[in-house]
């Protein structure tokens, strides 16, 4: 399932940035493996799978909640079907959602902890297409937690929040897609330019903490080492805030300049299969 998502994801960014380098022919594909097929193909993949556990979909464990990879699967999948115009497959992804109203209201995560927060994500992109006010209420909750300081917070998380930061804020790499993912998704929902500034100063905070001089970056400050998977995080993290952060934006340079520096990176550890 993980592994599922990251290749759904960095498709995403393919079909959305149109990036067409002169030495590559991106218009031509091997039957059955073009960007579109193939992310059909995932999209109905986890359609057709029960919701899981962190990825597990074992019937000897159960989900107790909407786990991140699911999250960010849905997500994706819904943003697929919007750009290649597929409203059948964007409308099943709709009907997976709604038990959670009533039926799977179980499953919903607790906005206590950053990947549990992404999941607003998911109701405001929902938003977006239909317009409808239970999922901005629903995704609302969750973008406005991760900002809103509970009774226990500890010394850090309140050190944080007087910093203007989430108080969910770890400076773990994944965070900037589970972080600026709910905040961008506010932003485009309300139009309100608090959540998407925010994500950009949290951006810039874990470029200015875990970037390398390499452009690569590390899994976290007690974590020296470049961890493949949460480099993806943190490149679909920043396509996705650059795709709809303002251009009058402080940060937005910053933040060019990081995945600049990134993508640079990337194309000297890229093997010739196309791996990393």
């Amino acid at each position: 399932m993980k592994h599922l998502l990251l290749y759904f994801l960095l498709t995403l960014v393919f079909l959305v940035s149109h990036a067409q380098p002169k030495s590559y022919d991106l218009k031509t594909w091997p039957v059955g493996a073009s960007p579109t097929e193939i992310g059909t193909r995932i999209a109905n993949k986890f359609l057709e799978t029960p919701h899981s556990r962190y990825g597990n979909t074992h019937p000897d464990t159960p989900p107790t909640q909407i786990t991140y990879p699911d999250v960010c699967t849905w997500l994706g999948g819904m943003w697929f079907a919007n750009i290649t115009k597929n409203e059948n497959l964007f409308k099943k992804f709709e009907i997976r959602f709604d038990p959670l109203f009533d039926a799977e209201k179980n499953l919903l995560p607790k906005p206590n902890h950053v990947d549990n927060n992404v999941f607003g994500a998911v109701p405001l992109e929902l938003y977006l297409k239909t317009k409808q006010q239970k999922y901005l209420d629903l995704g609302l909750i969750y973008a406005d937690t991760q900002w809103t300081l509970p009774e226990n917070a500890k010394p850090e998380e309140k050190i944080r929040e007087e910093k203007g930061y989430s108080w969910q804020t770890r400076i773990w790499i994944d965070d900037m897609f589970m972080i600026t993912a709910v905040q961008a998704q506010a932003y485009r929902a309300t139009g309100d330019r608090k959540y998407i500034d925010r994500a950009a100063k949290e951006m810039v905070l874990y470029l200015d903490t875990i970037q390398l001089e390499n452009g690569l970056f590390y899994h976290s400050p007690e974590a020296h080492f470049s961890w493949a998977r949460g480099n993806g995080w943190m490149a679909v993290g920043m396509a996705e805030i650059l795709r709809i952060l303002p251009k009058d934006n402080p940060y937005r340079e910053r933040i060019m300049s990081g995945y600049q520096k990134m993508m640079a990176a990337l194309l000297k550890y890229q093997e010739s299969d196309g791996m990393w």
